[in-house]
């Protein structure tokens, strides 16, 4: 039990990180008990660049992740020769929301969509399309979701191909307000993973990472604060492989999520949560231990604004010989106004991948480092173009294949109706 003193100390931080005014407001955060995909999804109306149909309030918008040239397309090391090719990728998407008297709905619909000059093989077009609807019965909310990704993009940064994967949610539960600031939840959702046939080391993809996951979770979302909102947890989740049983895990977590509102001077998201997980194969290493990330930003003055994220999470390995990893990442940058609409930033990061999951294979840990600058000019609607450059390198001590180096160059532009 935490002594009394300890708690109010900590209360007292939290609210002054989360004070700015105290101003009535309602947090733009992810609905209760929402799965993977819907998550995103957020539970009031958006704010900037709307568009009014009626009851509808929509948010139309064009993202440019990048225009501009890759050095090494395939992420191959130096010995390799590695390949180089001009790239375009662009996202058109648009979100709705509605509240109704006894219904709340929520979408969002976009593609991505990705041109190389010389590599036909590496285009595609995607789409990601994801809705939540919850019935207003009074106190009582039940509510269900469904989402659904087609990509062809890297997973995470151990895969260095792009293999295309489909990833489905269907998710429900039942909400109840406690009062205006409080609720608690339970929610169950499913999500399909799924490979195409793709190889990396001789290694199936859809073999090895195509799996199904349960999950059920329940807990408890508050206001302490008009800027500051807390969200305890606890959750069940069994991860299935159909072609592999001896990859299934059984996972148990308890978390707990504060959100800071745009209005405070600090803004973002903090989750920290206990993990313990358990595999079917006798060989492998229970993991018990912290998890979670973290996404901050913080004003310099009025010229200039850092951000910082970090997270600790596992993942599994493509290798069913090395199971799983412990990821580390963390990354700062700051950006700076020059003069008028023109700023510049800075940024690095760093991502360790700690594998040591079986007792019997030697382990070992990979490092994937990055930084870059950008040169920008804003536009209305918190729009930005941004001339950029990239610099990657990644290295394993077990796999010299697996060591590379990347440049980018190249535009990018977000742009919001």
């Amino acid at each position: 039990m935490v002594s009394n003193p300890i708690r109010l100390g900590v209360c007292s931080v939290l609210m002054i990180m989360g004070l700015g005014s105290f101003v009535p407001r309602a947090f733009a955060q992810a609905s209760v008990g929402s799965g993977p995909l819907t998550a995103t999804l957020t539970d009031t109306e958006p704010q900037t660049g709307v568009l009014t149909v009626g009851r509808v309030k929509m948010a139309p918008g064009i993202t440019v992740q990048q225009i501009g040239w890759d050095d090494n397309v395939f992420d191959q090391p130096a010995s390799e020769s590695p390949q180089q090719d001009y790239v375009a990728e662009v996202q058109p998407d648009i979100s709705a929301f509605t509240q109704l008297r006894f219904v709340r709905l929520s979408v969002y619909g976009g593609s991505a969509l990705t041109y190389y000059k010389k590599f036909d093989s590496e285009r595609s077009v995607g789409y990601d399309a994801r809705g939540r609807v919850d019935f207003l019965l009074s106190r009582v909310r039940p509510f269900f979701g469904y989402g659904e990704t087609r990509s062809r993009t890297r997973p995470n940064g151990e895969i260095d191909i792009r293999p295309r994967r489909v990833e489905k949610e269907a998710s429900g539960g039942l909400a109840f307000d406690i009062s205006p600031h409080a609720v608690i939840y339970g929610a169950a959702y499913q999500v399909r993973h799924k490979f195409a046939e793709a190889f990396q080391d001789g290694i199936n993809l859809g073999d090895s990472l195509t799996r199904d996951s349960y999950s059920y979770e329940g807990g408890f979302r508050t206001d302490l604060t008009p800027l500051l909102s807390m969200q305890l947890s606890g959750s069940y989740k069994e991860d299935r492989f159909p072609a592999n049983a001896t990859r299934n895990s059984i996972t148990k977590e308890g978390s707990a999520t504060f959100r800071f509102a745009t209005e405070a001077v600090i803004t973002g998201i903090a989750t920290v949560a206990y993990d313990d997980i358990h595999y079917s194969d006798p060989g492998v290493r229970p993991f018990r231990g912290v998890v979670g990330n973290v996404m901050l930003t913080y004003p310099f003055f009025e010229i200039g604004r850092f951000s910082f994220s970090a997270g600790r999470s596992t993942e599994y390995s493509f290798d069913a010989t090395e199971a799983y990893y412990v990821q580390n990442t963390a990354m700062l940058s700051y950006t700076h106004r020059l003069f008028g609409e023109v700023d510049a930033q800075v940024k690095g990061s760093r991502s360790l991948f700690d594998y040591s999951a079986r007792p019997t294979e030697p382990a070992h840990t990979d490092t994937l480092d990055t930084a870059g600058g950008s040169l920008g000019y804003n536009l209305r609607n918190r729009t930005r173009i941004g001339l950029n450059y990239e610099y990657s390198r990644r290295r394993s001590p077990a796999f010299s294949v697996r060591n590379y180096q990347r440049r980018r160059v190249f535009l990018s532009w977000l742009f919001a109706f």
